[in-house]
């Protein structure tokens, strides 16, 4: 078990990321501060030296390797690597999908809320870029054009005003679709849209959202599932009807099955006959399998939608009073945001939630 200053260094690059800070930018803090790397830190620690071939700094590799291992949670992570076979001894990694995951094993250094969150960064279509003042812009990445699919560009529009000795400089901040900004009216068209206006428009949705879930849960909870799930309650109520009932009458051709079977063995119906029935049975039953296996799973998305439904009621109600968007905000919130053309009647802009989907302006 590590010993807690190395310990406090694993929690802060942790934090550092869950805030969408980059692993380069991680590792330039820590190179800056002269915090020694876990190698030059053992080292020091006990009082060997330290004989790995390393130029000694921080870099994205060193803080990518910490950021992906579940050891911190608590958990421990088996079969994370194999080999081809017995003669070839070659080793290979796993999928993180076949590792087998043994929970809480020993003591946890990252909670589980800020593992889950840098999952959702590492997700992220966003990479957030910095502007040259240092700054990630709160929607950085997540911009994208409706008609293309390209990703827009933070762009500055500077007019000046005054004399040429003292000129005033103002800057417009606005998106517009990287691909137009690039290659011009033949790749794609203007979907200029002001900073300020994209920003009010998710504060505005974002507040909407937060004041329903705090007003009255229950219907923002059923709006939300409407909405993810894009199926009625009724329809669900349905759905567990049928499968009640197809379950039941599995039972009962099972029954039948073996009592047909039972009769052939006793004399009391013909071969033929048995056989008859045997196929009959097994061909409803075939079909009624099928169809209870699709609406399991029909319930079990049901069931995930409104746990996750949950989770976004969690995370919005925190901000019903916002003023106006930060990073982390924007990253716990909101996947990406789809903007249509500038020039159009009826302008689309689609803000696609974490956990809930996506919602037309």
């Amino acid at each position: 078990m590590i010993d807690e200053p190395a310990a406090a260094i694993v929690r802060r690059i942790f934090e550092m990321r869950a805030q969408a800070t980059s692993p380069r930018h991680i590792a330039n803090a820590l190179n800056d501060e002269r915090i020694p790397i876990p190698s030059d830190y053992e080292a020091a620690r006990t009082g060997k030296p330290n004989n790995r071939r390393c130029n000694h700094f921080w870099c994205t590799a060193m803080i990518n390797q910490i950021l992906r291992n579940r050891t911190y949670t608590g958990d421990l992570a088996q079969l994370r690597t194999s080999t081809l076979s017995y003669k070839n001894r070659k080793v290979i990694k796993r999928d993180e999908e076949d590792w087998i995951i043994i929970l809480d094993t020993h003591e946890a250094i990252v909670s589980r809320e800020i593992w889950a969150k840098v999952r959702e960064v590492e997700a992220s279509v966003s990479q957030g870029k910095r502007t040259k003042q240092g700054v990630t812009m709160p929607l950085s990445g997540l911009m994208l054009c409706l008609d293309c699919g390209y990703k827009m560009r933070l762009c500055y529009n500077n007019t000046t005003n005054g004399s040429k000795k003292n000129p005033r400089i103002y800057y417009r901040q606005n998106y517009n679709c990287g691909n137009y900004s690039r290659s011009g009216k033949h790749a794609c068209s203007s979907h200029y849209i002001n900073l300020k206006d994209i920003h009010q428009i998710i504060i505005d949705d974002i507040r909407t959202k937060a004041a329903l879930a705090l007003e009255n849960e229950e219907v923002a909870r059923k709006l939300f599932l409407q909405n993810r799930a894009q199926v009625t309650d009724k329809q669900v109520s349905l759905n567990r009807d049928e499968l009640a009932t197809s379950e039941k009458r599995l039972t009962e051709l099972d029954g039948l099955m073996q009592s047909v079977y039972e009769d052939k063995i006793k004399g009391a119906i013909p071969e033929d006959v048995c056989v008859s029935f045997l196929e009959k049975y097994k061909e409803e039953q075939d079909k009624l399998s099928e169809r209870v296996q699709s609406l399991q799973n029909e319930l079990e998305l049901q069931s995930q939608d409104e746990k996750d439904i949950d989770e976004f009621i969690r995370r919005i109600r925190k901000y019903v009073d916002i003023e106006e968007l930060d990073r982390a905000m924007t990253l716990e919130l909101i996947d990406h945001i789809k903007v249509g053309a500038r020039n159009v009647e009826e302008r689309e802009i689609h803000i696609h939630y974490k956990l809930l989907g996506s919602f037309a302006q």
